[in-house]
């Protein structure tokens, strides 16, 4: 009956809490969707700044190419696209360098405190 062909499909679970109950509506208006699209945005985006850097000039020039061919409306298109990555460039920037600022703080604390045990140690003596 098969005649040599493979199966390709996964076969159906059988939970009894399915998304279709009789009964039962899975209505939240529409603010969890609209939350979850956000931040599944937010993960989504690059973080390289080399790669960030090169999208803004990749829409830059895509710009200036609309605009030569005489189109503003997708040369405004493409300014958007660049403004939007250099937004996220800058935000990317700005949470490195809180991160490097955090660590040097930890770092010169720490040896703050190995010289404060080595002088104690050395006091001791």
């Amino acid at each position: 009956m098969r005649n040599g062909k493979i199966r390709r499909f996964r076969p159906r679970t059988h939970n009894k809490h399915g998304s279709r109950r009789s009964g039962h509506s899975n209505k939240t208006n529409g603010i969890h969707h609209i939350n979850s699209h956000r931040n599944n945005f937010r993960n989504n985006t690059p973080k390289n700044p080399q790669n960030l850097e090169r999208l803004v000039e990749k829409y830059k020039n895509l710009a200036k190419e609309a605009l030569s061919s005489g189109d503003e409306v997708l040369n405004q298109n493409f300014l958007q696209h660049s403004d939007h990555f250099s937004r996220i460039l800058s935000e990317v920037n700005e949470a490195r360098s809180k991160n490097n600022s955090n660590e040097v703080a930890q770092h010169d604390k720490a040896n703050v405190e190995k010289e404060n045990v080595v002088s104690s140690i050395e006091e001791k003596k």
